[in-house]
């Protein structure tokens, strides 16, 4: 009887170094695809904000400011018409409408210079679109299970007796699967030994 126990003690020891070998080996050999399985899935989104649409502009032709014009050079304008002094025949009387168009797209503005024809007239703006461009990056860590040999404890009973208390090994398969040995010490001269099989159902 205690040549059967202490070769089945033997024949555990063995299982247990047998995983612990085999743990290193497979570690070693996956060590070269770990640098391909680690590699994050990298999504780029850009998005450009615009805003398709037609607009139409009336421009302000009632309100107007009264200025004299060179009649040789229409830039050389005075607006200050309570200075008459300066004000001499090679100047003749002229309107000046301005105005700002404006919406959520651009602004425009205008000039214009009137007298009885149209003298100068200029058109300028300032585009403000795409208003928003937004760039998302996302990264995404695929999930990656490693192998392992664990070592564990357990104490427990029930109401009427504490009769559990164990160590184990465990050797776990990249998440796969495992395979556990556990050792029952509460009875040191008569300890059980138990081995386990699991499999993993859900990723």
């Amino acid at each position: 009887m205690i040549d059967l126990k202490i070769n089945t003690e033997k024949l555990l020891l063995l299982i247990a170094a047998s995983l612990l070998l085999c743990n290193l080996f497979l570690r070693r050999c996956s060590r070269s695809n770990n640098s391909e399985i680690d590699k994050p899935k990298v999504t780029i989104v850009r998005d450009t904000v615009w805003q398709t649409k037609t607009d139409t502009f009336k421009l302000q032709t009632v309100a107007y400011k009264t200025v004299y014009v060179d009649r040789k050079d229409l830039k050389t304008i005075i607006e200050d018409t309570t200075s008459r002094d300066t004000i001499t025949d090679d100047y003749i009387k002229a309107k000046v409408y301005r105005d700002t168009l404006v919406n959520e797209d651009i602004e425009i503005f205008s000039y214009n210079l009137v007298e009885g024809q149209l003298l100068d007239s200029e058109l300028s703006y300032n585009l403000k679109v795409p208003r928003e461009i937004t760039t998302t990056k996302t990264i995404e860590y695929p999930k990656t299970y490693r192998s392992g040999l664990y070592v564990f404890g357990e104490v427990g009973g029930n109401l009427n007796t504490f009769n559990n208390t164990s160590l184990g090994l465990q050797y776990n398969r990249k998440g796969k699967w495992f395979v556990s040995y556990r050792m029952n010490l509460n009875l040191l001269d008569q300890p059980s030994h138990h081995i386990g099989v699991g499999i993993r159902l859900f990723k």
